[in-house]
């Protein structure tokens, strides 16, 4: 995995494309961008053909893709709309078949793209300038399945995913593999600077002002007294519930490591800091898988987010 990435990016994908071969990237379009691209490979350099070409646009409001083989470009394809916007957050899901690339982007089935260079050719990833990419994960092949087939809501195969390691702060993600569900378990280890406060929201979509099911908002030496606190909440509509104050400690130290687990239980989230249990926060918010996204912000270094 390849992580706060400077463009361009060219490089070798890990084992080539095989099917089941999943490519995660995720980046956010800055604001003076037109749009970006991401090219499968046969090879590096200038002249090496592309076997596909995936072009978001944003300006012309569509996402072309297309295959260049021996310096000439084929017919493009376009339908689809656009589900990207500037200074928002994405991800992209290339889901690599027999036939085609699936493609969906934050959550949600997008296109697909029919194979035109055989799989076997293709072993290189670039990345032009024009977006910032936060990470580049490749997931091995998962087990073949009969009639196994790509939701449009995005799940992933029957795997554990990769943990992600050294985040950019802001940091948005998808859950893996369906959002938020009874039983996920989501781990996040860092270091605290201790001066400020960090706050980790699971949210229903990337952007701001989304609803948030849990906000757990820690905050050191705040107000006038100096107190440290843990805040929680969720938000509906773009208006706070009442907030949760009371603990029975405080499980922060400032300028240390920490390993915070927060379980979705079938009533609470349940939040253990360094493995002891530190509070429950009762669900407000339903239908829980609605919520997709996990946002970290503030004064804070994150090491490792992994789920399970």
């Amino acid at each position: 995995m390849a992580a706060n990435m400077l463009l361009p990016f060219e490089g070798d994908i890990p084992g080539g494309l095989q099917p089941g071969k999943q490519v995660f990237v995720q980046g956010n379009i800055p604001n003076h961008a037109e749009g970006f691209g991401i090219n499968f490979k046969c090879g590096r350099g200038g002249g090496a053909d592309i076997a596909f070409h995936f072009n978001p646009r944003v300006s012309q409001g569509c996402v072309v893709r297309n295959t260049m083989q021996n310096g000439k470009w084929q017919a493009e394809e376009k339908h689809g709309g656009m589900p990207f916007k500037k200074e928002t957050p994405f991800e992209i899901i290339f889901l690599v078949e027999e036939s085609q690339f699936k493609i969906a982007v934050n959550g949600r089935h997008f296109t697909e793209f029919q194979h035109r260079i055989p799989l076997h050719r293709v072993n290189a990833l670039q990345i032009p300038p024009g977006v910032s990419i936060f990470f580049i994960r490749f997931d091995a092949p998962y087990p073949a399945a009969p009639a196994m087939s790509y939701p449009s809501n995005s799940s992933y195969p029957p795997q554990l995913p990769a943990p992600i390691y050294n985040p950019p702060i802001p940091y948005v993600g998808l859950i893996p593999p369906y959002g938020l569900q009874v039983g996920k378990l989501i781990f996040i280890s860092g270091i605290t600077r201790g001066t400020d406060r960090f706050t980790v929201n699971i949210q229903e979509s990337p952007a701001g002002g989304s609803d948030i099911a849990f906000h757990f908002d820690v905050r050191f030496n705040c107000g006038n007294n100096n107190i440290n606190e843990v805040v929680r909440n969720s938000m509906s509509g773009n208006s706070w519930g009442s907030e949760e104050r009371h603990k029975p400690f405080f499980p922060f130290r400032p300028q240390a490591n920490f390993d915070l687990m927060i379980l979705c239980d079938a009533h609470v989230f349940k939040v253990a800091v360094d493995g002891k249990h530190f509070i429950e926060f009762q669900h407000r918010l339903q239908p829980l898988g609605r919520f997709q996204y996990l946002s970290i912000t503030g004064d804070i270094r994150v090491t490792q987010i992994r789920y399970q």
